[in-house]
Protein backbone atom coordinates (compact mmCIF):
# COMPACT_ATOMS: atom_id res chain seq x y z
CA UNK A 1 0.00 0.00 0.00
CA UNK A 2 1.01 3.13 -1.13
CA UNK A 3 1.75 6.00 1.48
CA UNK A 4 0.01 9.23 0.50
CA UNK A 5 0.52 12.95 0.92
CA UNK A 6 -1.76 15.52 0.35
CA UNK A 7 -0.16 18.54 -0.92
CA UNK A 8 -2.23 21.99 -0.39
CA UNK A 9 -1.37 25.13 -2.37
CA UNK A 10 -2.80 27.78 -3.88
CA UNK A 11 -0.50 28.09 -6.17
CA UNK A 12 0.02 25.49 -8.95
CA UNK A 13 3.64 25.36 -9.41
CA UNK A 14 4.42 25.12 -5.97
CA UNK A 15 1.96 22.24 -6.40
CA UNK A 16 4.03 20.62 -9.39
CA UNK A 17 6.93 21.11 -7.51
CA UNK A 18 5.84 19.36 -4.97
CA UNK A 19 4.39 16.45 -6.56
CA UNK A 20 7.39 15.75 -8.95
CA UNK A 21 10.30 15.68 -5.94
CA UNK A 22 7.35 13.40 -4.13
CA UNK A 23 6.69 11.52 -6.32
CA UNK A 24 10.55 10.62 -7.53
CA UNK A 25 10.43 9.47 -3.46
CA UNK A 26 7.50 6.73 -4.53
CA UNK A 27 5.00 8.68 -2.43
CA UNK A 28 1.34 9.00 -3.70
CA UNK A 29 0.77 12.36 -4.35
CA UNK A 30 -3.19 14.15 -3.53
CA UNK A 31 -3.64 17.79 -4.25
CA UNK A 32 -5.88 20.21 -3.15
CA UNK A 33 -5.89 24.35 -3.88
CA UNK A 34 -7.07 25.68 -0.52
CA UNK A 35 -7.78 24.47 3.35
CA UNK A 36 -11.51 23.51 2.37
CA UNK A 37 -10.70 21.70 -0.67
CA UNK A 38 -8.17 19.54 1.66
CA UNK A 39 -10.71 18.49 3.77
CA UNK A 40 -13.12 17.46 1.21
CA UNK A 41 -9.73 15.32 0.07
CA UNK A 42 -8.96 14.04 3.27
CA UNK A 43 -12.50 12.41 3.78
CA UNK A 44 -11.98 10.77 0.39
CA UNK A 45 -8.28 9.57 0.64
CA UNK A 46 -7.20 9.83 4.26
CA UNK A 47 -3.55 10.63 3.67
CA UNK A 48 -0.60 9.40 6.00
CA UNK A 49 0.33 12.96 5.72
CA UNK A 50 -0.64 16.56 4.69
CA UNK A 51 2.24 19.61 3.27
CA UNK A 52 0.03 22.84 3.22
CA UNK A 53 1.06 26.40 2.51
CA UNK A 54 0.92 28.62 5.68
CA UNK A 55 -1.04 31.65 3.80
CA UNK A 56 -4.01 30.66 1.51
CA UNK A 57 -7.27 31.97 0.34
CA UNK A 58 -10.26 30.44 2.52
CA UNK A 59 -8.22 28.85 5.18
CA UNK A 60 -5.31 28.86 6.05
CA UNK A 61 -2.67 26.13 7.06
CA UNK A 62 -3.22 27.17 10.71
CA UNK A 63 -7.16 26.34 10.51
CA UNK A 64 -6.72 23.60 8.41
CA UNK A 65 -4.67 21.88 10.79
CA UNK A 66 -7.23 22.87 13.70
CA UNK A 67 -10.25 21.95 11.73
CA UNK A 68 -8.10 18.06 11.65
CA UNK A 69 -7.28 17.75 14.72
CA UNK A 70 -10.92 18.07 15.63
CA UNK A 71 -12.17 15.46 14.13
CA UNK A 72 -10.83 11.59 15.25
CA UNK A 73 -11.00 10.42 11.81
CA UNK A 74 -7.69 12.95 10.96
CA UNK A 75 -6.62 14.03 13.86
CA UNK A 76 -3.39 11.91 13.72
CA UNK A 77 -2.41 12.66 10.58
CA UNK A 78 0.75 14.89 10.71
CA UNK A 79 0.76 18.62 9.14
CA UNK A 80 3.53 19.93 7.82
CA UNK A 81 2.93 23.67 7.57
CA UNK A 82 5.58 25.08 4.43
CA UNK A 83 5.64 29.09 4.44
CA UNK A 84 7.95 31.92 2.87
CA UNK A 85 7.88 33.63 6.34
CA UNK A 86 11.17 34.56 7.43
CA UNK A 87 10.94 34.17 11.16
CA UNK A 88 9.92 30.67 10.99
CA UNK A 89 11.28 30.34 14.49
CA UNK A 90 8.29 32.91 15.70
CA UNK A 91 5.48 31.20 13.44
CA UNK A 92 6.03 27.24 14.99
CA UNK A 93 5.83 29.24 18.56
CA UNK A 94 3.09 30.77 18.01
CA UNK A 95 1.65 27.47 16.71
CA UNK A 96 2.38 25.22 19.44
CA UNK A 97 -1.27 24.67 20.09
CA UNK A 98 -2.61 23.65 17.30
CA UNK A 99 0.20 20.85 17.52
CA UNK A 100 1.70 21.43 14.06
CA UNK A 101 4.57 18.33 13.38
CA UNK A 102 6.83 20.81 11.24
CA UNK A 103 7.70 23.23 9.15
CA UNK A 104 9.68 23.39 5.81
CA UNK A 105 10.50 27.10 4.67
CA UNK A 106 10.36 28.46 1.39
CA UNK A 107 12.29 28.39 -1.03
CA UNK A 108 12.32 24.27 -0.64
CA UNK A 109 15.18 22.48 -0.02
CA UNK A 110 15.01 18.71 -1.72
CA UNK A 111 16.70 16.97 0.93
CA UNK A 112 14.78 18.77 3.84
CA UNK A 113 11.71 17.92 2.32
CA UNK A 114 12.54 14.25 2.25
CA UNK A 115 13.81 14.36 5.66
CA UNK A 116 10.86 16.00 7.40
CA UNK A 117 8.52 13.69 5.57
CA UNK A 118 10.88 10.28 6.26
CA UNK A 119 11.43 11.70 9.94
CA UNK A 120 7.27 11.87 10.32
CA UNK A 121 6.36 8.97 8.72
CA UNK A 122 8.55 6.68 11.05
CA UNK A 123 6.92 7.82 14.53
Amino acid sequence: MAVKILIVDDVEETRKLLREVLEIAGYEVLEAKNGVEALQKVEEHLPNLILTDLMMPQMDGFTLNSKLKQNEKTKNIPVVVSTSHKDIHRVFNASDKTAIAGFIEKPYKVDEIWSIIEKLLKK
